[in-house]
């Protein structure tokens, strides 16, 4: 298995760039490295993301659901961290004694500290548990987001390295119910390297440029 430092590094390698170029049709190589060097960036850090976050993206560590993940920080976190708190009380540390052992002190643990990290360890887990009820509640799973936010990462890319580049949804094709174009082209094979999906993204697109149309 590749490991992820070898793997970042293939992102957006030469053979995939001369795609790109291809398709936005594109000759000058000094714009291509530039696009390939923002690019890069992009893609490592949103595999980065990826990587970290339970979400229905390939390389995700989970695909566990809003729900699920509330519910495990209630049974998992919050509930020990609780009784753990409680059993460190300074009025409960003398169930705690070894007695008649006698074990070096070095050996015992200071009570009060690790009471203050389980503290932060509550207020970690209180925080996430209101962040994650937050898009629960609004029904923003990770995944949908993480894709808006690539798209939208792309589409300044493509801004900043193709400023000639004009932002299209392409011509609907009914055969195939997608916008074909320049344009959706780039997003779809730029999102590919970074996620490894085939996505229409048409309505990601859409936001996008209409986004660029009113500015």
């Amino acid at each position: 298995m590749k490991d992820i430092t070898s793997e970042l590094n293939e992102l957006f390698g030469d053979a995939v760039m001369q795609e790109i170029a291809k398709i936005a049709g594109v000759a000058d190589e000094a714009a291509i490295a530039d696009l390939q060097t923002r690019l890069k960036a992009v893609g490592a850090e949103y595999r980065r993301i990826i990587s970290i976050t339970p979400c229905d993206l390939p390389g995700a560590p989970s695909d566990d659901t809003l729900s699920q993940r509330l519910a495990w920080v209630d049974a998992q976190l919050l509930n020990p961290v609780a009784r753990l708190l409680e059993a460190l009380e300074p009025e409960n540390r003398h169930l705690l004694s070894l007695w008649p052992e006698e074990p070096d002190p070095e050996l015992i643990p200071d009570y009060d500290e690790i009471a203050e990290q389980l503290r932060s360890l509550r207020m970690l887990g209180q925080n996430l548990a209101i962040i994650v009820a937050k898009y629960r509640f609004h029904d923003l799973p990770p995944g949908p987001l993480i894709r808006y936010r690539i798209v939208a990462a792309i589409a300044e890319v493509l801004d900043e390295a193709l400023p000639d580049l004009r932002p299209s949804r392409g011509t609907y094709d009914a055969s195939t119910k997608q916008f074909h174009g320049v344009y959706p082209a780039l997003v779809r094979r730029i999102f590919l390297e970074i996620t490894g999906l085939h996505e229409q993204l048409d309505r990601l697109i859409k936001e996008q440029v209409d986004e660029r149309r009113r500015q």
